[in-house]
């Protein structure tokens, strides 16, 4: 094939084109998507997809994933294209440079696209780092938190817990230890400055750190609350009583006041 056919706008039937599977992105808002593939059915795809050919009439995606599944979604046949003369590793990395130039993707998926462009094609970190612009460290510090347990990152994910939370939580080891921190960040909304404080004392012993006392703390409050109001209540004349009991479950406070109608 010519050189001119290369960097031309042209039109691919969609069953010649097939998924890269270096894609960075790897979640796909479903309520984005369905408004693409209603604005695809009504417009067509408006900026074009760019591909490398890697056979007769066969091509693989570089950049454009979500444009491609509208297109497929909304049936249509071909889908506008750039064709690039570029080889497998380059596809890879162009494909996450033209994702991280629009800003597109989370650090999780980031790092995971590092850690495969490592795995996959062989690509040194020092490698990446001269290819994207990006110091080898930061690469490698990304990389690093394809180590948080996957349970982690689907926390990190739903509660949109940020990169420095993120790593604040590497330094716990222990892997259930790891996911109960995380849980209990994502639950009580920490900050960025509270994760790293509660984290740091997690890490340096092996009691629960001073946020758990807090809650210790508080309980104690209500057990004197709940027992000087029925103290009040017996004061008045009214028969009261209250028992405290503990279960496996947890603690159960029980306050019986008698029926004076009775």
């Amino acid at each position: 094939m010519s050189d001119s056919t290369y960097n031309k706008i042209k039109n691919i039937p969609l069953k010649f084109i097939r998924p890269n599977p270096c894609q960075p992105r790897k979640y796909f808002n479903p309520d984005t998507m369905d408004a693409l593939i209603r604005s695809v059915e009504r417009y067509g795809v408006l900026n074009p997809i760019s591909v490398r050919q890697c056979g007769d009439n066969e091509y693989e995606l570089i950049s454009g994933e979500r444009r491609f599944r509208a297109a497929y979604s909304a049936g249509l046949k071909d889908i506008p294209c750039i064709v690039l003369d570029t080889d497998g590793s380059d596809c890879a990395v162009l494909s996450l440079l033209e994702n991280l130039q629009r800003e597109d993707l989370s650090f999780l998926e980031i790092a995971e696209s590092y850690k495969e462009l490592i795995k996959r094609k062989g690509i040194s970190s020092r490698d990446l780092s001269r290819k994207l612009g990006n110091k080898a460290y930061e690469i490698n510090e990304r990389i690093n938190l394809m180590n948080l347990d996957p349970l982690v990152r689907k926390y990190i994910r739903s509660f949109r817990l940020s990169e420095r939370q993120a790593k604040a939580l590497l330094k716990i080891k222990d892997k259930h230890r790891q996911i109960e921190t995380a849980r209990y960040i994502c639950e009580n909304s920490l900050t960025e400055s509270e994760t790293i404080q509660y984290v740091s004392e997690i890490s340096k012993t092996d009691v629960e750190p001073a946020v758990q006392i807090n809650k210790i703390k508080d309980i104690q409050i209500l057990r004197n609350t709940l027992s000087n109001a029925v103290s009040l209540i017996r004061n008045s004349g009214i028969d009261a009583h209250y028992n405290e009991k503990s279960h496996d479950w947890g603690d159960e406070f029980v306050i019986v006041i008698k029926n004076t109608s009775a």
